[in-house]
């Protein structure tokens, strides 16, 4: 799964009813960020209980990225989406007063995943926890990550 977050969200879904809201003060200003990423738990069907440590060790990752002038218009809403494998469609997306709440399933090879965020945002920084569950390899499982940016100045 790629995890690109550096301004933090979204997807129009195809022809899909969305709720949305979108505070324009909370669009990211292009720049060098640092994207952290942790994984908190995973319940994945046949995985045995020491191998989560394993999958933090494999998952876990600093990234420093730029992100473009152009992509700050596509604001947090698309850069969530675009950080997704699969097709994903938006069920609900809110972004105002400093808050992102959203919805998100995706089509996968694997199957259907459904992803419930929730955390904050800023010009200049993102924290947003990401809930999974869906098909898993072996059946149904769910996994929660949370990531972190942080603008570190120019690219």
């Amino acid at each position: 799964m790629r995890i690109w977050l550096a301004s933090a969200a979204a997807l129009l879904g195809a022809g899909a009813v969305i709720a949305q809201t979108i505070d324009e003060e909370m669009k990211p200003l292009p720049g060098q960020y640092q994207s952290r990423l942790e994984l908190i738990s995973a319940e994945i069907p046949g995985m045995p209980a020491n191998m989560t440590e394993m999958m933090k060790g494999m998952l876990e990752r600093s990234i420093t990225i730029c992100v473009t002038p152009e992509e700050v218009e596509e604001g947090y809403k698309e850069a969530l989406r675009k950080s997704q494998d699969g097709e994903c469609r938006y069920n609900s997306f809110t972004a105002t007063g400093g808050r992102i709440e959203a919805e998100m399933v995706c089509s996968t090879d694997m199957g259907e995943m459904t992803m419930v965020m929730s955390g904050t945002g800023s010009p200049t920084a993102s924290d947003v926890t990401m809930q999974m569950t869906g098909e898993m390899g072996g059946g149904p499982g769910s996994m929660t990550m949370r990531v972190r940016q942080n603008r570190l100045g120019d690219c």
